[in-house]
């Protein structure tokens, strides 16, 4: 059977700590002037909770500064080691004594909620319940190296003001942290959207300068594109049979009001000496004989041809 040394430092789960004497239920009376530090609060099976005495912490803080204490029954609960189903449970702490765990009688023996409270005996009786047989009591064996330690040490009342607010400000500095973050990144990313923004506006803008000057192009070049396409074949078959009649034939210098091109007049004038008048060959053809013999001849299309082409002109 494990012996513990309360008060004492032992090594249990490869990390040394000091082990002191818990107080499950109702406190003796001897003991109710103390004040007492809650270790652990009542369990979710009905455990009462447990308590250590506040003066037994102080004098361990003293004798053994920065070692973690611990209550005897809150490592036992922690690691299942007690035994209930009797009326007294008892945990020897030598041949004569050790700590017990009081059941009330006429409940479920086997739930931690029926213990009533605790203590320790010696001499094998209970001060003040001589009448209970320490002999019946479940007796509580555990191997010291195979203990694990619970997760929360026995601390002072204000101990545990202190860590509270400790962990508080740890609280809120993680808060201010994180909304510090959000605040950051919130920024970068307003600066990057409106980086994003502002470039994607240009190139925007660049477009529809671009889109405007096209829409003008398109504009201008539909406004001066032709309605029907000109048909000039009666002019081309004119000068066709001109100059199959005088290949030689030339442009005269023209005054500077006179049009030239397939939709007005044409003047030409044959060589010298020519043998016949265009006129009489070439529908549309006027001539005027010259003195070295040769005819100026002026091409028009016939049946008010030229005219039509004249107005489709004057539409572009």
């Amino acid at each position: 059977m494990a012996r513990f040394s309360l008060g004492k430092p032992i090594t249990i789960g490869g990390e040394e700590v000091v082990v002191v004497r818990d107080v499950l239920g109702s406190l003796q009376a001897d003991k109710a002037s103390e004040t007492f530090a809650i270790v652990e609060p009542r369990g979710a099976d009905g455990r009462p909770a447990i308590y250590v005495s506040e003066n037994d912490l102080t004098r361990l803080r003293d004798d053994y500064p920065g070692m973690k204490v611990y209550g005897l029954w809150q490592i036992l609960f922690y690691n299942d080691a007690v035994r209930m189903g009797a009326p007294l449970v008892t945990f020897p702490l030598s041949d004569s004594g050790g700590l017990y765990l009081l059941m009330d009688a006429v409940a479920d023996l086997n739930s931690p909620e029926s213990i009533v409270s605790s203590g320790e005996y010696l001499n094998g009786y209970i001060p003040d319940n001589y009448d209970v047989d320490i002999k019946t009591a479940n007796v509580i064996q555990v191997d010291l190296q195979n203990l694990k330690l619970p997760p929360q040490p026995a601390y002072t009342r204000i101990e545990q003001s202190g860590k509270l607010k400790a962990e508080n400000k740890r609280r809120w500095f993680v808060v201010a942290s994180l909304c510090g973050l959000i605040i950051v990144g919130a920024a970068a990313s307003n600066y990057g959207l409106q980086t994003i923004y502002k470039s994607r506006m240009a190139d925007y803008t660049t477009k529809k300068t671009l889109i405007d000057e096209l829409d003008g192009r398109v504009r201008s070049l539909a406004a001066e594109r032709l309605i029907t396409r000109p048909d000039d074949s009666i002019m081309l078959s004119q000068l066709f049979n001109f100059f199959e009649l005088y290949p030689q034939a030339k442009t005269p210098p023209l005054a500077d009001d006179m049009k030239i091109g397939f939709a007005g007049t044409h003047v030409l004038v044959t060589p010298a000496k020519a043998p016949v008048d265009p006129a009489s060959v070439i529908a549309g053809a006027d001539s005027e004989l010259q003195p070295d013999l040769s005819y100026m001849v002026t091409l028009t299309e016939p049946d008010g041809t030229d005219a039509a082409h004249s107005d489709g002109e004057g539409d572009q």
